[in-house]
């Protein structure tokens, strides 16, 4: 054997040997120190301008016909009857917001607890209106009122799961 095959020959057995040195808790330890991936937070890109609902989609979950939108941002919508008046349906996203300190917010009919799109909720109907806040991600929620019409809550309802469907929190 040469000279330059016993050193690599060597330095292989090295590589072995130190290779061999660790045991399998140590593997084992370092698996179970890696965390699993949380799921993404909500945020303006997975839930989509206006809860991810276009003009058409309100109008057709609440029946606030020709309603429009009159105000958008990434928290909070606005759709307004095309004769004016008062707001026919909003959106909001309270981020940071505790849904139990919504519970005493809202004075339009009495607090019922939901589960929208498996997710808890508080609901409050009104002769004509309806309001459901439902949990989005760890510390926000979500919002969505009509009032304009007897199926109010059907309506919103139906908005609220597909918001939460859309942003992945269903």
């Amino acid at each position: 054997m040469t000279r330059a095959t016993r050193v690599a020959v060597g330095i292989a057995l090295i590589g072995l040997a130190v290779a061999g040195c660790g045991n399998s808790s140590d593997q084992r330890a370092a698996a179970t120190m890696t965390a699993a991936p949380k799921a993404a937070a909500p945020s303006p890109d997975t839930i989509g301008l206006c809860g991810g609902a276009s003009d058409a989609e309100v109008v057709e979950a609440t029946g606030s016909t020709g309603a429009q939108r009159v105000s958008a941002n990434p928290i909070g919508c606005a759709w307004q009857p095309a004769a004016g008046g008062d707001y026919a349906v909003t959106f909001h996203w309270f981020r940071g917001s505790s849904l139990q300190d919504r519970r005493d917010q809202v004075t339009t009919g009495s607090p019922a607890t939901v589960r929208i799109a498996g997710q808890p909720g508080i609901e409050w109907r009104g002769a004509q209106s309806c309001e459901v806040a439902v949990a989005f991600g760890d510390t926000d929620f979500i919002d969505w009122s009509e009032r304009s019409s007897a199926r109010a809550c059907q309506g919103v309802e139906q908005l609220a799961a597909a918001t939460l469907t859309q942003a992945g929190q269903s």
